[in-house]
C-alpha cells in the first residue's frame, strides 16, 4: 500500500481509518470518505468486514501492517449443554451458512430455527447479539439461551439493560443504544428478520460491524427495494425450506379449510349501505391506490372535511360487520364444540372483534394492551390445557411458542401472505398424533373473498 500504515478504530456507529492525511484511495476502498474535521476516512461500521477483507487479498495482515482497535468483542468457546442430534436440513442450513458466514436462512415456524442459531454460535465463537421484533420473543430468547448454554444471557428491552458476551435485545433497543455498542459482537442473529427493512432498523444494522450476520425468518419479504436492503444489511438466503416440505415430518401434518358464511338480511343491508358511502368518496378523490403511500394520503385527506370522515367510518363499520358477522359467532362457537378437547388459537384483525368473541363465549384474551404479566399467566394456563381456547388480535401472529397448539381459527386478518403463513405456523410443531387445522372463516359478497384470495397465494395452502 502506498502509505502509511492505517490505524482502524470503531466510533459511534462508524469505522474510522487513518492513513496519516488525506491519501489517493486504491481500488476496492471507495466506500472510504474523507472527513475534513477529523482527517479521517469514516464508512458504516457495516464496512468493516469489507475493509478487512480487502486488506487481507493485498497481503497486509494486523499488527504487523496496520493497527486494527475497531473490534471489542469476546472470543468465545460456545458449548451447548442442552443438545439433540440436528436434523439434516439444519446442517445443511448450517453449511450454506457458513460458507459466507452471512445471509439468510428461511424456515418454516416450528422447524427449529433457534437451534439453528445455536450451531452458528458455537461454530462462530464469538460474542453474540441475538435480536427479535418483540419483548415476549427476546424472553423466550433468554430462557431457551440460558437452558441450552448454561450461562446468564444478557438483556435489552423491556426496562432491562444488562450487556454481556450473549445477549438478546429487541430491534428498537438495539437501535438506541447502537453507536454505543456497535463494536462490541462478532455475530448478530436477526430473528424474524423480515423486520428489518423497517425505517431505522436498517440504519441500526448498519451501525454495528459484526462481521457475521444470521437472518433467520419464515416468510422472506418479496417487495424488490426491500428485499435488497435485507440482502446490503444480512446477505442473500443462502437457504429455503417450505412449510409442505417438512408437513408431516418435522413438522405436524396439517389441513386447511374455507368455511364461508353469509350475512344476515340486516347486516347486508347496512353493509351496502356503509359500503357505498365509502366508495362514493373514494371514487371522487380520485386517488390512485396503487401508488406507494396512497391509502395514507387517502386517510389524511378523509380528516380535513365532515364528508371525509364520514367515509372513513363507513369504511371502518363495512370492514367490522365483515369481521364479526352474526354467522361468523355462531360458526366460532361450532368450532370449539368440534375440538373441545384440543388446544385452539382464534385470530382476529382487531381488538374490538377479539374482545367481542372473548365475551360471547367467556374466553380469555391476549391484545397488544394486555401486560405482560397477564400475559404470561395467560399462556401457561392455555399451555398446560387449563384455558383450552385463547382469542388473539394479531399478537401472537409471530415467534411466540405455543406448541400445543392443533386447531387455529382465522376470524380475520389482513391479505398479506405473510400473515396467514405465519398463522399456520402457529400450530405445526409437531407432536405425537398430532394433525393440525386451520379454519378461515370468510363473509361471502364482501372484500373478505378478495383478501383470501390474496392470502392464500402460498403453497402451503395449495
Amino acid at each position: 500500500m502506498p502509505f502509511p500504515s492505517p490505524k482502524i478504530c470503531y466510533h459511534h456507529g462508524l469505522i474510522t481509518v487513518d492513513f496519516g492525511g488525506q491519501q489517493p484511495l486504491p481500488s476496492g476502498l471507495g466506500f472510504l470518505i474523507w472527513d475534513p474535521r477529523q482527517r479521517l476516512f469514516v464508512a458504516e461500521a457495516i464496512r468493516y468486514r469489507e475493509l478487512i477483507r480487502h486488506l487481507y487479498t493485498q497481503g497486509l495482515r494486523p499488527g504487523r501492517d496496520y493497527t486494527d482497535s475497531a473490534p471489542n468483542y469476546e472470543h468465545l468457546e460456545i458449548k451447548i449443554q442442552k443438545t439433540h442430534p440436528a436434523r439434516d436440513y439444519q446442517l445443511e442450513a448450517l453449511a450454506a451458512w457458513l460458507k459466507a458466514k452471512r445471509g439468510q436462512c428461511v424456515l418454516p415456524t416450528g422447524s427449529g430455527k433457534s437451534y439453528l442459531a445455536l450451531l452458528a454460535m458455537a461454530e462462530i465463537g464469538r460474542a453474540s447479539l441475538i435480536l427479535a421484533p418483540t419483548i415476549d420473543l427476546i424472553l423466550q430468547w433468554q430462557t431457551n439461551l440460558t437452558e441450552a448454554l448454561g450461562c446468564e444471557i444478557g438483556l435489552l428491552g423491556g426496562g432491562s439493560h444488562e450487556i454481556r458476551p450473549i445477549t438478546v435485545a429487541t430491534y428498537d433497543s438495539a437501535r438506541i443504544h447502537a453507536e454505543a455498542m456497535g463494536n462490541r459482537f462478532g455475530l448478530m442473529i436477526f430473528d424474524e428478520c423480515h423486520h428489518l427493512p423497517a425505517p431505522g432498523y436498517a440504519a441500526m444494522a448498519k451501525s454495528f460491524l459484526a462481521p457475521y450476520r444470521l437472518g433467520l425468518t419464515a416468510t422472506p419479504d418479496e417487495d424488490p427495494a426491500r428485499a435488497a436492503l435485507s440482502n446490503e444489511v444480512l446477505g442473500p438466503i443462502c437457504y429455503q425450506k417450505q412449510i409442505q416440505q417438512l408437513s408431516g415430518q418435522t413438522l405436524a401434518p396439517y389441513e386447511t379449510r374455507l368455511i364461508e358464511v353469509e350475512l344476515t338480511p340486516e347486516e347486508r343491508e347496512e353493509y351496502e349501505f356503509q359500503r357505498r358511502q365509502y366508495l362514493e368518496f373514494r371514487d371522487a378523490m380520485g386517488e390512485n391506490f396503487s401508488r406507494p403511500g396512497a391509502w395514507e394520503r387517502f386517510v389524511q385527506r378523509c380528516y380535513q372535511s365532515p364528508a371525509g370522515r364520514e367515509a372513513l367510518a363507513a369504511y371502518r363499520r363495512q370492514k367490522e360487520l365483515t369481521h364479526s358477522s352474526r354467522a361468523k359467532v355462531e360458526q366460532i362457537g361450532l368450532l370449539l364444540a368440534r375440538h373441545q378437547e384440543e388446544r385452539v388459537l382464534i385470530f382476529t384483525a382487531d381488538n374490538k372483534t377479539a374482545y367481542n368473541i372473548a365475551c360471547s363465549f367467556c374466553l380469555p384474551l391476549i391484545t397488544f394492551e394486555t401486560k405482560a404479566k397477564e400475559r404470561k399467566e395467560i399462556l401457561n394456563n392455555f399451555k398446560s390445557g387449563r384455558w383450552p381456547f385463547l382469542v388473539n388480535s394479531r399478537v401472537l401472529n409471530e415467534g411466540v411458542d405455543v406448541p400445543e397448539a392443533g386447531v387455529a381459527i382465522v376470524v380475520s386478518g389482513t391479505a398479506t401472505v405473510r400473515e396467514h403463513v405465519q398463522r399456520l405456523g402457529r400450530i405445526l410443531r409437531a407432536q405425537a398424533g398430532k394433525r393440525a387445522v386451520l379454519y378461515e372463516l370468510v363473509t361471502v359478497g364482501t372484500t373478505e373473498i378478495y383478501a383470501s384470495r390474496r392470502r392464500r397465494e402460498h403453497g402451503a395452502y395449495r
